[in-house]
């Protein structure tokens, strides 16, 4: 019954410790016509200090737009993506020490159709 005990308790402790896949904040723009505005504090690891975050943007507009990305809501503009009108595939990575989250600006400058999805993972 002891080893059984300790089995139990080695599984439970491998698991807790094992590396998993780190899951990514995943965001969908369909109306691009409005501004949007999103939070991403799902894609944090384990760690308290973090050093990047990867950020993809792909979709098609049909007029230009701007995303922008912050550590706090009131610091907008320290990231901004201007986007123009056709395909959209964006993938980049930027230092980021602060926080557990990022806010995420959407705002139209004319676009009216097309969509957007945006992916976030914070190292």
């Amino acid at each position: 019954m002891k080893l059984f005990k300790w089995s139990i308790l080695i599984a439970v402790v491998v698991f807790l410790l094992y590396p998993r896949e780190q899951p990514f904040g995943e965001f969908e723009i369909n109306d691009v016509s409005k501004a949007h505005y999103f939070v991403d504090s799902v894609s944090t690891d384990r760690h308290d200090g973090h050093a990047h975050v990867e950020v993809s943007i792909t979709g098609e507009i049909d007029s230009a737009a701007t995303i922008s990305y912050a550590s706090l809501p009131e610091n907008y503009g320290g990231y901004i993506y201007e986007l123009k009108k056709g395909a959209v595939n964006i993938f980049t990575q930027y230092d980021f020490y602060v926080g557990d989250k990022i806010w995420i600006k959407f705002e139209p400058k004319g676009s009216k159709k097309g969509k957007l999805k945006i992916k976030t993972l914070i190292h």
